[in-house]
């Protein structure tokens, strides 16, 4: 079991760099709108888990033109500065990751893998990733650890685009199936141009 986790984690180690670099060229790396998101981890995802799974959806907001900064809230490391967690803001977002789904209406859909709240005008700033949920998928399609980057990308992508925002295709797609799957396990589920356009403006408006 070790090993093999291990060789498939080499595996998406390789094909997300390969696949990073070629569409991270195409993006322009300088006047990067910034966002900020604290995590708060109640699920007691190991270290090197959480650390891959925020570099993979830095990456697919690199890919789109913005740039992320993770900052780990919970648990709290000892040298995080005393306000840096206060912060919940237009351009200081939260994420949370659950050990299970939080409320009935999403506790009864079991395909749901993490939830953002978005009010009527599309403003929101907490989002959250239901991690049985996420291991379950993850280990039923041999995803290795891609996942949960995936679903931190798109929850996040919810309080930047709206409630509204789910598309047939791409990181925002509403239900991942056959193909978006695949594209996970190749490191190539992203944002669509018009997304990115749209969330990089919203970012550097805030």
């Amino acid at each position: 079991m070790g090993k093999e986790f291990t060789i498939c984690a080499v595996l998406m180690f390789l094909a997300i760099t390969s696949s990073g670099f070629s569409q991270n060229s195409q993006t322009p790396t300088l006047a990067r709108p910034e966002l900020s998101i604290s995590v708060y981890d109640y699920a007691h995802v190991s270290a090197e888990v959480l650390a891959e799974a925020e570099q993979g959806a830095r990456r697919i907001f690199q890919q789109a033109g913005a740039e992320t900064i993770w900052v780990t809230c919970l648990p709290k490391p000892e040298n995080i500065e005393s306000n840096a967690c206060d912060s919940v803001n237009m351009t200081h977002l939260v994420l949370k990751i659950l050990p299970h789904a939080f409320s009935t209406q999403v506790r009864d859909r079991i395909n749901v893998l993490g939830d953002a709240l978005v009010d009527e005008k599309g403003v929101g700033y907490y989002a959250y990733a239901f991690f049985d949920r996420v291991q379950r998928v993850a280990e039923e399609h041999r995803l290795c650890r891609a996942l949960l980057g995936d679903v931190l990308a798109h929850e996040i992508g919810h309080l930047l685009l709206g409630s509204k925002s789910h598309a047939v295709s791409g990181i925002m797609s509403a239900h991942w199936n056959g193909e978006e799957l695949r594209r996970i396990s190749e490191g190539t589920m992203f944002f669509s141009p018009n997304q990115s356009r749209l969330m990089r403006d919203r970012v550097a408006s805030r």
